[in-house]
């Protein structure tokens, strides 16, 4: 079989895909080889989901934002404040996966476990302390919820290729752009172009996930499947473990490099915030119908039974 990846070797990730093909492989007793396919070799990562489903690869990295209108419920954990860490995140998924929700979105195919990650920050060019602050801020991004938060904020939403993004902001043509801490530093080296990191979670983590055409699934002896789904949940951990862990190194490496500075919210301003984000919420779950209703009772309730703050009270679904 082939596992299709677009991770790069260098990021910590590969080397944790890698260490999870040769779990299947040792599961199987040497009766399933998988070949690992990594930095794009099949496919573009927008194009990962594809490659699965028409057969090209087994399995695969998948993430939903990539292909937003094809994956609308499960584009709802990326909604502001939805979680503050990857391992937050990946509970919440995997809970909200055991109760059944995304099955009609992932029909193609066979969902193995998600990747959360952790919550986008602002690396900008302007300093905000306060939501008024946002109003006209140019802010790098594209997905459907984060156009919804900008018009919220009264912001401007600019889609543009990652890689010009650096550019835009050394130029001044861009105010800032999202991503996690670990992409905004490692990768992408944000921290050189910009003057200050805003840190609220303006957006929550991506809803990544590893994947499996439905075909090749059922090409797997039932006792070999057995034997691996208790990786999945393991695995699940195991990444967001590691994205929470990269991102509390790049913050440490950020708060000691020269000229940055990272901004918190007063908590009366985190939820002036929430409170601002209550329209793009009720808009996401308006759109998904009973099956967006459903959720966020059901989001609520994983929220209160891990002893997480729930900052997005939405009128008439929220019970105390």
């Amino acid at each position: 079989m082939r596992f299709s990846s677009f991770i790069p070797p260098a990021h910590p990730a590969d080397k944790l895909f890698k260490e999870f093909v040769r779990r299947l492989e040792t599961s199987s007793n040497g009766r399933v080889k998988v070949e690992y396919y990594g930095t794009g070799a099949l496919g573009k990562a927008a194009e990962q989901y594809e490659i699965t489903t028409e057969g090209l690869a087994d399995l695969a990295i998948t993430c939903c934002g990539y292909t937003g209108c094809r994956f609308p419920v499960a584009l709802g954990v990326q909604l502001p404040f939805f979680s503050d860490s990857a391992e937050t995140g990946s509970k919440i998924l995997t809970e909200l996966l055991r109760q059944g929700f995304f099955k009609d979105e992932f029909a193609d195919v066979v969902y193995l476990f998600p990747l959360a990650t952790t919550p986008s920050r602002i690396f900008s060019n302007k300093k905000v302390t306060r939501v008024e602050d946002f109003r006209g801020m140019r802010i790098f991004g594209g997905e459907a919820v984060f156009i919804d938060v900008c018009e919220a904020l009264g912001a401007v939403p600019i889609s543009i290729g990652t890689p010009d993004v650096y550019m835009a902001l050394q130029r001044r043509t861009l105010d800032a752009g999202l991503a996690p801490w670990t992409p905004g530093i490692a990768a992408w080296k944000w921290q050189e172009v910009t003057r200050w990191v805003i840190d609220v979670p303006i957006l929550s983590g991506w809803h990544c996930n590893v994947v499996m055409n439905r075909q090749s699934w059922e090409k797997v002896p039932p006792d070999i499947r057995k034997k691996w789904q208790p990786l999945f949940p393991e695995y699940a951990h195991k990444f967001a473990v590691l994205y929470d862990t990269l991102d509390k190194v790049m913050r440490r490496r950020y708060e000691k490099y020269p000229g940055g500075e990272i901004v918190s919210f007063s908590e009366a301003e985190m939820r002036r915030l929430a409170e601002m984000m209550i329209p793009v919420w009720e808009k996401w779950v308006r759109e998904n119908g009973d099956e967006g209703r459903r959720m966020y009772l059901a989001y609520v309730k994983i929220m209160k039974k891990l002893g997480k703050k729930i900052w997005v009270k939405l009128p008439g679904l929220y019970r105390e």
